[in-house]
C-alpha cells in the first residue's frame, strides 16, 4: 500500500468587515479587510520621479533657445496681462496636480493588496463628497471671475496712439501706417505708445501673433477684426502666422521692430530706416531705367542679377498675376508695397555696393535676386 502523505493546511482569515464611521460615511478596518499596510520609502519614491526629472532636464536648452518668442518672457502690456491670468490658472492647476497625484500614489503604495479576497466596500461619505464637490466650484467660479475681468482689456486696450492696418496674403504679412506708407514682413511701432491692430486677410484664413507683445488676432477674409500691442523697450519681436494657411505657411514670419519715436517719425517720413542709418536708394517714378527686371509667376527674378551705376535707376515689373514684392537685406534700401499683375517698382541707388533682395512672399521658394552698384 501507499502511504498517505498529509500537510498542515492554514487556516483563512475571516471575511472582511467594515464598521461605521463619522460623517454618515464608513471605514475599514484595515487587518480584517485582507490589507496589507506597506510603509513607503522615499527612495521610491524619488525612483519613480526620475522620468519627469529626465524630461524637464531635455526641455530647459530648448525653452532657453526659444525665449525670444515664449509668451512667458512678455514685453508688453498686453502680453503681461495674459501671462498674469495664465499664471494664476497654472499654479491653481499645479495645486490640484500635487494634491491628488500625491494622494493616488500614496494610496498605490500604502495600501496595495498582496491575496485575491475583495475589501470592504464604502458606501459614502457626506461630509468628504460636499468638500470635493464644492473646493472644484470654488476654483472654477474664480478662475472665471478672474479671466472675465481682463478680457476686455486684452482685447480692446487702452485708447490708441495709432492704427495701424495688417494685411495677410500668402505668405508674407503687409502693414499700412497713418500716413499711408506701407511695409512687409516688418512692423516697425514707437517704444510705449498704443498700437491699435486692424486685421484683415486678401486670400485665407490667417492668424497675426507676436508672442511676446499679446495675444493672436485672426486675419479672415472679407472681415476686420482688431486688436492692439505696446512694446516696453524698443527691440524686435519675432511673430508668426499661427494658423496652416498653405504650402508656405511655415515660412509667414513677421518682426515688430519698436523705435524711438524720432527714428518712427523718420521712418515715416522716409529719410530713415530705424537702425540703419540714411536711406541708400530712393524710390523714384517715371525715371529712364538703366536695368529692367521682371518677377514672373515661375517665382524667380528675370535676370538674377543687375549692374548699375551710382545715381542709376533698376525698375522692376510684374509681368503674372501672382502678387510679390522687393524687400533688401540692407534695410536702408526702401522695399517696395505688394506688387500685382502690371505694377512697377523703380529705384535709384545712391551708394556703390552689392545689394541682395528677396520676394518676402516667396521667399521659401528662394525667390531672390542682386543688384550689383558700381561707382560713377
Amino acid at each position: 500500500m501507499t502511504p498517505c502523505m498529509t500537510r498542515a493546511v492554514r487556516p483563512r482569515r475571516s471575511t472582511a468587515s467594515a464598521r461605521p464611521g463619522a460623517g454618515g460615511g464608513s471605514s475599514i478596518d484595515d487587518q480584517k479587510a485582507g490589507y496589507t499596510v506597506v510603509s513607503v520609502k522615499p527612495s521610491r519614491v524619488l525612483l519613480g520621479m526620475l522620468p519627469a526629472f529626465a524630461v524637464l532636464a531635455a526641455l530647459a536648452p530648448i525653452t532657453a533657445a526659444a525665449v525670444n518668442v515664449s509668451p512667458l518672457d512678455c514685453a508688453g502690456p498686453n502680453a503681461c496681462d495674459i501671462v498674469s491670468v495664465y499664471t494664476t490658472i497654472f499654479w491653481i492647476a499645479m495645486a490640484v496636480l500635487v494634491i491628488v497625484g500625491g494622494l493616488i500614489v500614496f494610496a498605490a503604495l500604502r495600501f496595495r493588496r498582496r491575496d485575491d479576497r475583495e475589501p470592504s466596500q464604502i458606501h459614502g461619505n457626506t461630509r468628504l463628497e460636499l468638500v470635493w464637490t464644492a473646493v472644484p466650484l470654488l476654483i472654477v467660479s474664480f478662475l472665471f471671475i478672474r479671466t472675465t475681468l481682463r478680457m476686455d482689456y486684452v482685447r480692446n486696450g487702452p485708447p490708441p496712439a495709432q492704427t495701424i492696418k495688417v494685411t495677410g496674403i500668402q505668405w508674407a504679412w503687409q502693414f499700412k501706417y497713418p500716413n499711408g506708407k506701407t511695409s512687409n514682413t516688418k512692423l516697425y511701432i514707437p517704444v510705449g505708445q498704443v498700437v491699435q491692430l486692424q486685421v484683415t486677410s486678401r486670400d485665407v484664413l490667417h492668424s497675426f501673433w507676436v508672442p511676446r507683445l499679446g495675444g493672436q488676432v485672426y486675419a479672415i477674409p472679407g472681415q476686420m477684426n482688431h486688436g492692439w500691442i505696446q512694446a516696453y523697450r524698443t527691440g524686435t519681436y519675432s511673430g508668426q502666422c499661427n494658423e496652416l494657411c498653405g504650402l508656405y505657411h511655415y515660412a509667414m514670419d513677421l518682426e515688430v521692430i519698436a523705435v524711438s519715436d524720432s527714428d518712427y517719425k523718420g521712418f515715416l517720413a522716409g529719410t530713415l530706416t530705424p537702425g540703419v542709418g540714411p536711406a541708400l536708394a530712393e524710390k523714384v517714378t517715371g525715371a529712364s531705367a538703366a536695368a529692367n527686371v521682371k518677377e514672373t509667376d515661375d517665382l524667380k527674378f528675370d535676370p538674377l542679377s543687375a549692374t548699375v551705376k551710382v545715381g542709376e535707376v533698376v525698375q522692376w515689373t510684374n509681368t503674372g498675376i501672382q502678387i510679390h514684392d522687393i524687400v533688401f537685406d540692407n534695410g536702408a534700401v526702401p522695399a517696395s508695397d505688394n506688387q500685382n499683375g502690371g505694377d512697377k517698382y523703380e529705384l535709384k541707388f545712391l551708394k556703390p555696393g552689392t545689394y541682395h533682395y528677396i520676394c518676402s512672399i516667396h521667399k521659401a521658394a528662394n525667390m531672390n535676386g542682386t543688384i550689383t552698384v558700381a561707382g560713377g
